[in-house]
């Protein structure tokens, strides 16, 4: 499984794309240096850097699909999925692997953007005890964004659209208006698991809506969504076979 999983991740991880994506996700720590003045105190900074994190970094959540989405899609737009096809592997074991690539691709970029706030807050004087714990932000949303997109992008040829649509619409406007939604937000969900982490400020708990923080519930949130995630790509797998 290591051969194909290494096989995906380097397909999809192109240095062109990488560096669009990278810059992409980076938005929040290009942001917190430019808003943040001299005279805020710790508990400002601490919440600024949450708020802006938490806000912004809908960024990453874009730049999330961009990858996972690719991981099949290009392979069946090139015509090299059925090379993949004609190996042993069942179609479980296919859509682990694949799954596995599109979550270490999301998840590099994840620890990107965390690292580049981190490296932008210690500038500003934010230290490691403000910018540290939203690694639990980035890292969670890559895993439960990669189970999404994954299969998104194998079944659907305009999979990008569909998860702009997810994204832009459903979690950061349906998800506002309609409360039961926000339960189905990725993003909401890892900021759950953050703010199980460090006490959020008040701008960033408004965003987290209805969930309530809890690193152990937004996990095992996540476990269900990845499990779905996969038995979806292994029946879309099969239902080729069928067609």
């Amino acid at each position: 499984m290591i051969h194909l999983v290494a096989h995906l991740y380097r397909r999809i991880m192109r240095r062109g794309r990488l560096i669009g994506l990278t810059a992409l996700s980076a938005v929040p720590a290009v942001v917190y240096p430019i808003v943040i003045s001299s005279d805020v105190d710790g508990v400002g900074r601490e919440e600024l850097y949450q708020a802006i994190i938490t806000g912004a970094g809908y960024t990453f959540a874009i730049a999330a699909l961009v990858i996972a989405g690719a991981t099949l899609r290009e392979e069946r737009d090139g015509g090299t999925l059925p090379y993949i096809y004609m190996r042993p592997y069942s179609r479980f074991y296919l859509a682990v692997a694949s799954t596995l690539a599109g979550i270490g691709a999301a998840v590099t970029l994840g620890l990107i953007a965390w690292g580049l706030s981190v490296l932008t807050g210690l500038i500003v004087g934010a230290g490691l005890s403000i910018t540290g714990p939203a690694v639990a932000l980035f890292v969670p949303a890559a895993v439960g964004y990669a189970a999404i997109f994954v299969p998104l992008g194998y079944l659907f040829s305009r999979s990008l659209l569909i998860g702009l649509g997810y994204v832009l619409v459903g979690e950061t406007i349906l998800a506002f208006v309609i409360p039961g939604l926000a339960q189905l937000s990725i993003w909401r969900i890892s900021m759950s698991i953050y703010g199980g982490i460090q006490e959020l400020g008040t701008e960033a708990l408004q965003g987290l809506g209805p969930i309530t923080p809890g690193a152990g519930g937004g996990v095992a949130k996540l476990a269900v969504v990845l499990a779905i995630g996969v038995g979806l790509l292994t029946w879309a797998l099969r239902t080729r076979d069928a067609l």
